[in-house]
């Protein structure tokens, strides 16, 4: 099945983050705030998910288990292509008769969580009535400082079990408060899944980075670090999801190197216009060359390259052809730049050369002289106003040049 990112007008994003909590038994988690902001960044990156930023709701400590539940049912009834649901905070377990995996929100009480957390029973709920076509969950919990589940990797076994939703791609990751450290951006799960999503990776042959792929490189970095694991179900449809471009991708890096020329252009594009512009209201008649503007036209292209690429189809020559279109719009830019800047730079010479003459004149004392001083208002007067015709005007400052330079040589 071929990678695909989300359609950015029909999926959904609910990310809910536990930082601070009232009850004292539950120790915050600073880091992650710092989840839900990058996570959301990533996520409506165009780089990345490309969700618009409306349909990315981020849950920052919310207070209770009701508005939470609200939200996203809202969200995954709005869902046609992609819900995706992400929690970072406390994972609870309630013990009894039965064991049942709540998250914990700001309010929650350690003592009655079936009625103060969000129940993973009806989180599932939630993610199963959706008619998205693909749905994600990924946990990000932190079994600290009450014992629960001594094995972290069994803790992620449990949440798993707890939250099998069929058809959905899951990702659990339990870990301890050592996870989730005091001065970190991030937890280290998180911290993980959102460096693979910035830096790419050079080995993976696809241009997008799949959950399949992002879940493969996550676990082998937790297991070389010596950390627990996380533990992950999922459809083939789910799995081909990507989250985002992989930048270290050979023609990832070909397109940035290339759009970012394509913005470089855009500025000496919006450079070239202004001395147009002011070429064609200073000068008379300046025979300026037509202004072409390419780069809008060459973003749009690279964007549908981009497409293409996505869907494993080579676009080699097609980047070719691109940087050779760039290439050519760039040369021709600047030309026109040199031709409009040559124009002014033609009339400033001009005047400096009636300023020089003029203070010779000065000195001679015969700047008053009847025809000395008519042929300089005449020059002056093609020069300082607009638009300049500088045929006229060169014409004028040789004349002026020339009665000063006679009337010199007549008293030497």
């Amino acid at each position: 099945m071929t990678a695909r990112l989300p359609d950015p007008g029909t999926s959904r994003a609910v990310l809910i983050g536990t930082a601070q909590y009232q009850d004292p038994d539950l120790t915050a988690l600073p880091s992650v705030a710092g989840n839900l902001i990058d996570l959301a960044a990533a996520l409506t990156d165009p780089r990345g998910a490309g969700l618009r930023p409306e349909h990315c709701l981020v849950l920052r400590d919310p207070p209770a288990q009701a508005d939470v539940g609200d939200q996203i049912v809202t969200a995954a009834s709005e869902a046609e292509d992609v819900l995706l649901v992400y929690y970072s905070g406390h994972g609870l377990m309630t013990w009894g008769r039965t064991s049942e995996l709540c998250l914990a929100l700001r309010d929650t009480r350690s003592k009655s969580l079936q009625t103060s957390a969000l129940r993973c029973a009806d989180l599932r709920q939630y993610i199963l009535d959706s008619p998205a076509r693909t749905r994600v969950l990924i946990l990000d919990c932190c079994f600290a400082g009450r014992g629960i589940e001594p094995t972290m990797s069994s803790a992620a076994d449990t949440m798993l079990g707890e939250v099998d939703v069929a058809g959905a791609f899951v990702l659990a990751a339990a870990q301890g408060k050592a996870l989730a450290p005091l001065g970190e951006q991030n937890t280290l799960f998180t911290g993980e899944l959102l460096r693979l999503l910035r830096e790419g990776i050079p080995s993976e042959p696809g241009m997008l980075l799949t959950l399949h792929v992002l879940f493969r490189e996550v676990r082998a970095v937790m297991r070389r670090n010596g950390w627990p694991e996380p533990r992950g179900n999922s459809s083939d449809m789910a799995a081909h999801l990507a989250l985002g471009h992989n930048p270290a991708h050979l023609v990832r890096k070909a397109m940035d190197a290339l759009r970012g020329d394509i913005t470089r252009l855009r500025a000496e594009e919006a450079q070239t216009r202004q001395v147009h512009d002011t070429v064609r209201d200073k000068i008379r008649e300046p025979n300026l060359s037509p202004l072409t503007e390419v780069a809008d036209r060459l973003v749009d292209r690279l964007d549908e390259l981009e497409r293409y690429a996505a869907t494993g189809r080579s676009v080699s020559r097609e980047l070719a052809e691109l940087k050779g279109q760039l290439t050519d719009g760039r040369n021709e830019t600047r030309r026109l730049r040199v031709q409009g800047d040559g124009l002014l730079d033609r009339r400033a010479e001009l005047r400096e050369r009636l300023k020089g003459y003029q203070a010779q004149a000065v000195r001679l004392r015969i700047a008053e002289e009847w025809d000395v001083a008519e042929l300089y208002v005449k020059a002056r007067t093609l020069l300082w106003t607009k638009p300049c015709d500088l045929v006229l005007a060169l014409r004028a400052v040789n004349a002026y040049q020339q009665a000063v330079t006679n009337l010199r040589e007549k008293r030497r």
